[in-house]
């Protein structure tokens, strides 16, 4: 698939995806003022990745960048990974000034994952 297409294909979340069906209604407002955002948030993302290269990126680094520590950058992140644009590298970071010893998956844009083995 095309990154064109790939992009296209998470860009058609409808808006009841965004949120459970019993959802809070305060969670359901959010969702749906993040809406019309979404596509400028992914085109965000992909750059952010893009400009990390082979080093990649955390959920951690991804908030840090975005000056956010809410759940959307990391939600439209996992959007772009189910469609193939973002990757798993298998490799995780520990961020001991967090307080725990918790390893973070790195991830990578697709055009910068090698494939281990």
């Amino acid at each position: 698939m095309s990154f064109i297409g790939a992009l296209e294909n998470v860009l058609k979340i409808q808006e009841r995806d965004l949120f459970r069906h019993n959802a809070k209604k305060t969670s359901i407002e959010a969702a749906q003022s993040i809406f019309p955002h979404l596509r400028e948030i992914h085109i965000a993302i992909l750059e952010y990745a893009i400009d990390r290269g082979y080093g990649g990126f955390t959920d951690i680094d991804l908030n840090r960048h975005f000056n956010t520590e809410m759940s959307t950058y990391r939600a439209r992140r996992s959007e772009l990974e189910k469609a193939g644009l973002i990757v798993d590298t298998g490799r995780t970071v520990k961020y001991p000034e967090r307080g725990n010893n918790r390893g973070h998956t790195v991830f990578v844009a697709k055009e910068f994952h090698i494939e281990n083995g």
